[in-house]
C-alpha cells in the first residue's frame, strides 16, 4: 500500500513537471497563372491560363521534462488544379519544395495525386532530445537550421531556402541523430548521422550521411561556421565568414564537393555565395545575394528538386518596406548573368486580425533564358495570386 501510495506520489510529480507546448499555422493561397510561348512550344507544356488552389498547415507538440524534450510537426497540404491531368511542370514550381524530408530513412508520409488534386500528409519532425550545460544530442527526424542564405546557402544542404517562393512556413526534416558539443562559451560543434533510403526506393541499403558543423565566435562581430563530410555519395568541406559592422551584415559561403564516389568520371562540384544586409532605416531592409551553382550533371533540372530556378551565376536584390505598422511591400528580382533569364516577385503583406495576415503576391520571369540546360528557368509562369494565413 505505501509502495503503491509512493509511485502515485512520485507520478503526479512528474506529470506536473512536464510542459507541454501546442503550435502550428494555416494557410490557403489561390492564383491565377499565365503560361509562355517557349514552355508552350519547345517543352510541350501546352496550356494557356489555368488556376491553381493551396492550402497547407503546420501542427507541432513540444514535450519537455528536465533534460529531456519530445517534439513532432505533421505537414498537411491539398492542391487543386487541372494541371495535374496533363502533369505539367508547372504545379512543381506551385509545390515547392515538394521534397519535405532531405534524408529519409522512415518514409512516415502519404501523398496521393491525380488528375485533379495532390494531398500529402507528412511527419516532418518528430525527435527526442536530451540536453545540460555543456552537450545536446536528438535522435529521429530533425531539422537542420544553420547558414544565413535566404535565396541561395550552400552550406546547409539539409533545408533548402525558399525566398523566391510563395511557400514559406515550412522546413524540411532528416532522419538521423545529432551531438552537439558546446567546447566553449565561443565554440560549438554539432555530429550527424544520417541515413537516406529514399535513393533506393526504400529498398536495399541506407545512404549515409558523416556531416560536422562548427561555429566559432571570433569576436562579437566576427563569426565563422564550417562543415565538412560525406553526403550524397561526395566528400564536401565548406565554411561561411559573417561579418556585423553596426546595420551592415556581410557573409560569404564557400562549398567543394568531390566527384560522385561510386561512379567514374564524374564532376566536382563549386558553390559560392557573396551576402549583404543591412537595416536602411526603420522601415525598410535591403538584401543582396550573389553567387555561383555549378550545374549538376546528374541532376534532371526539369523536376526542380533540390532547388528553386537553378541558375549558374546569379545576383538578386531583395527589398522590403514598412508602409505601416500592418502594412508592408516587399519586391526581388534574381538575374542569371550567364543566361540572361530575369525573374521577379513582388508582396504585399496587411494584417487583419491578431495572429492573421494577408499577402497579394506577383511573379514573373522577365526574360527566360537562351541556355538549353537551365530548362526550370523556360518552364515558369506569370502569376498573381492572394494569400490568408494565421498563426497559433
Amino acid at each position: 500500500m505505501k509502495i503503491a501510495l509512493f509511485l502515485l506520489l512520485f507520478s503526479t510529480v512528474t506529470l506536473a513537471e512536464i510542459q507541454t507546448e501546442i503550435s502550428g499555422n494555416a494557410e490557403i493561397q489561390g492564383r491565377h497563372s499565365w503560361n509562355n510561348e517557349n514552355a508552350q512550344n519547345d517543352y510541350f507544356q501546352t496550356w494557356d491560363e489555368e488556376d491553381f488552389y493551396l492550402g497547407y498547415g503546420n501542427l507541432n507538440g513540444k514535450a519537455s521534462a528536465g533534460d529531456s524534450t519530445f517534439e513532432a510537426n505533421i505537414f498537411v497540404r491539398h492542391s487543386r488544379s487541372d494541371l495535374y491531368e496533363g502533369k505539367f511542370a508547372a504545379v512543381r514550381f506551385f509545390n515547392f519544395p515538394e521534397k519535405l524530408v532531405a534524408r529519409d530513412i522512415f518514409k512516415l508520409q502519404h501523398v496521393h495525386e491525380n488528375s485533379e488534386t495532390r494531398d500529402e500528409v507528412i511527419l516532418n519532425k518528430f525527435f527526442y532530445q536530451w540536453e545540460n550545460n555543456e552537450a545536446r544530442f536528438h535522435i529521429g527526424r530533425l531539422y537542420i537550421n544553420y547558414g544565413l542564405g535566404e535565396i541561395f546557402n550552400p552550406i546547409n544542404p539539409f533545408n533548402q531556402p525558399t525566398g523566391l517562393t510563395s511557400i514559406s512556413q515550412i522546413a524540411q526534416g532528416n532522419d538521423g541523430l545529432d551531438f552537439v558539443l558546446f567546447s566553449s562559451e565561443t565554440h560549438k560543434i554539432e555530429f550527424y548521422l544520417l541515413g537516406d533510403k529514399r535513393i533506393e526506393n526504400y529498398e536495399g541499403q541506407i545512404d549515409r550521411t558523416l556531416w560536422v558543423h562548427g561555429e566559432i565566435q571570433f569576436t562579437g562581430n566576427l563569426e565563422l561556421d564550417y562543415v565538412l563530410g560525406e553526403d550524397e555519395d561526395r566528400n564536401k568541406i565548406g565554411s561561411q565568414v559573417s561579418y556585423q559592422l553596426g546595420d551592415n551584415l556581410l557573409f560569404f559561403q564557400g562549398l567543394y564537393q568531390t566527384p560522385l564516389l561510386t561512379r567514374k568520371n564524374s564532376r566536382n562540384l563549386v558553390d559560392i555565395l557573396l551576402g549583404y544586409d543591412r537595416q536602411m532605416t526603420n522601415k525598410w531592409h535591403l538584401r543582396v545575394e550573389s553567387g555561383y551553382q555549378k550545374i549538376n550533371p546528374t541532376t534532371n533540372l526539369l523536376l526542380v528538386g533540390d532547388r528553386f530556378l537553378p541558375s549558374e551565376y546569379f545576383v538578386a536584390l531583395a527589398n522590403q518596406y514598412e508602409i505601416h505598422p500592418l502594412w508592408k511591400i516587399s519586391g526581388t528580382f534574381i538575374n542569371d548573368i550567364k543566361s540572361g533569364f530575369t525573374y521577379g516577385l513582388a508582396r504585399l503583406t496587411f494584417s487583419f486580425i491578431e495572429n492573421a495576415e494577408g499577402e497579394i503576391f506577383g511573379y514573373s520571369p522577365m526574360f527566360h533564358g537562351d541556355r538549353a540546360e537551365n530548362v526550370a528557368q523556360k518552364l515558369v509562369t506569370q502569376d498573381l495570386g492572394l494569400t490568408a494565413r494565421y498563426f497559433f
